[in-house]
């Protein structure tokens, strides 16, 4: 999606009474409901310079499952978002124990899914280590974790780690990466022209688009900032603790 057409879009999203579309696309000023008013040219700085926020705020909170895809081609060749990444490792055995241990990056947010060699699924849902499931684990007589039924636990450290039951040779794992605010915006050439865009999930676009609004509306101190984080949250379908 082209940096233009976000800023075109948020600006729309946050402009529900205009009447044509046209003119607020190409007016130089903008009127808020309480009578200010602002440079649209402001507006578009702003907008530009929030982009990178509004991405990681869908990393750290849209389930991954709407993470995948792009939006975004090199010809037909997709260019990756950069939020979901495949690794590739093996566990680290645990002594006296079935399972064995993966060191997640430095960037890693949480886990989209987890299978290793021999296992017959793969697991998508991580255990707490305070949980009486994972204490369960340590049962070999009954509770503890096979092949049929593997299962994964998230250790909270200062480098996180991912407990994988039963352990195996190998494991394959896809994690939410924690994107750098920075270097969301990328360029290409197009017709003699260079061209600003952001590679995003197909499936987040609107979610994005509406915090965008939450963010621009409340650095004006609207008070409909409040509406477009709920129109956000409702299409990832989570809901944020305060």
């Amino acid at each position: 999606m082209t940096v233009n057409q976000i800023i075109k879009e948020v600006r729309w999203c946050i402009d529900e009474e205009a009447v044509n579309i046209a003119s607020l696309a190409n007016a130089s000023a903008y009127d808020f409901d309480d009578g200010s008013h602002t440079d649209i040219g402001l507006m578009n700085n702003i907008i530009k310079s929030k982009i990178g926020d509004a991405l990681r705020w869908i990393c750290l909170y849209a389930p991954a499952d709407l993470l995948g895809g792009t939006d975004e081609y090199d010809s037909t060749v997709p260019i990756n978002t950069g939020i979901l990444v495949d690794v590739s490792g093996t566990p680290i055995a645990i002594t006296g124990t079935q399972a064995g241990k993966l060191t997640m990056p430095d960037d890693f947010v949480k886990l989209a899914r987890v299978r290793v060699l021999g296992w017959h699924r793969a697991v998508k849902e991580l255990l707490a280590e305070d949980s009486d499931e994972y204490l369960q684990l340590y049962d070999e007589n009954g509770a503890t974790a096979t092949l049929d039924r593997p299962q994964a636990v998230l250790i909270e450290k200062s480098i996180r780690e991912i407990e994988v039951w039963p352990t195996g040779l190998s494991a394959e794992y896809t994690y939410v990466a924690n994107v750098d605010a920075n270097d969301v915006i990328k360029t290409r050439q197009e017709g003699g022209d260079t061209v600003e865009y952001v590679a995003l999930p197909p499936r987040i676009k609107t979610s994005f688009i509406y915090y965008l609004a939450y963010l621009l509306l409340s650095a004006y101190g609207d008070a409909r900032s409040e509406r477009m984080l709920e129109i956000a949250m409702q299409n990832l379908n989570v809901t944020i603790k305060q």
